[in-house]
């Protein structure tokens, strides 16, 4: 299969990386298996890759998300948390940390959060969905 192919090769290219590079490729290896399902592969390959690169953003807000579908709620808001320390040019971590907050009902967080995903990107339909629902609470 395609993802069995990439994988061969994200493998090759990991042994020939150097550390920055092997974080980068253990993050890739981690949205492979995001996107077949393999939540085990891609769990273990994000835990690699910060082991390799402890300040790689990215690879936070991954796990956080995985946490969350593990059932972790206080291991997802640290990694969304640490994510937006390492990455503030990234609106993933905020947005994601603006929807765990409000699915745990802490809406003047979650407010907060989506005021800085927008800043910084205006256009993502999911934040500006989730604002319509915190004005709706907060009025």
């Amino acid at each position: 299969s395609q993802y069995d192919m990439t994988l061969s090769c994200l493998q090759k290219a990991l042994h020939l990386a150097e550390d920055e590079v092997a974080a980068e490729i253990m993050y890739n290896i981690g949205q492979v298996g995001i996107g077949i399902g393999d939540l085990g592969l891609a769990y273990q390959s994000l835990k690699v890759a910060i082991s390799i690169n402890p300040k790689h953003g990215e690879a936070y807000n991954n796990l956080g998300v995985l946490e969350l579908r593990k059932g972790n709620p206080k291991a997802a808001r640290e990694n969304f948390e640490m994510s937006r320390r390492l990455s503030p040019e990234t609106f993933e971590p905020f947005f994601n940390g603006a929807l765990f907050a409000f699915k745990v009902g802490d809406f003047q967080q979650s407010y907060a959060l989506v005021k800085e995903c927008k800043s910084i990107y205006e256009n993502h339909t999911d934040t500006d969905e989730l604002l319509q629902k915190l004005e709706k609470y907060l009025a």
